[in-house]
């Protein structure tokens, strides 16, 4: 059972087209915050930004040889991540959503990670 799961992990974690949606989703966010920005929605600007940050720290190539601190700067982003999506799914729920179309974009990737988590999933095993 233990090596169904590091398998099904690292099918996960070596997949690039699921790399690049959970990489793009911090981005659409930024995008999404700063359109609504725009538009005078409350509590957008500080989503903007904190996407932004996180699509740099996710895109930006550090040389990091040492494997712990791969593993560190890994678990970071994936709590940043989380975080993120969270504050997003808040402020969806909290307030109305101006303008609609940066949030279709942003709720739109985040139904395709896990249809696309499980048809690789599926193909790999």
């Amino acid at each position: 059972m233990e090596a169904v799961l590091v398998r099904m992990l690292d099918l996960l974690g070596h997949s690039p087209i699921l790399q690049a949606l959970t990489s793009a989703v911090p981005l659409a966010i930024a995008v999404a915050g700063l359109a609504g920005w725009r538009a005078k929605v409350p509590h957008t600007l500080p989503l903007a930004v904190w996407g932004g940050l996180l699509g740099l720290w996710i895109f930006v190539p550090l040389p990091v040889t040492d494997p712990q601190l791969q593993a560190f700067r890994n678990f970071v982003s994936i709590l940043c991540w989380l975080w993120l999506v969270r504050g997003w799914g808040r402020l969806v729920l909290t307030e109305w959503p101006a303008p609609i179309w940066s949030h279709w974009i942003v709720g739109t990737l985040l139904l395709l990670v896990p249809v696309v988590g499980a048809v690789v999933l599926i193909r790999g095993l």
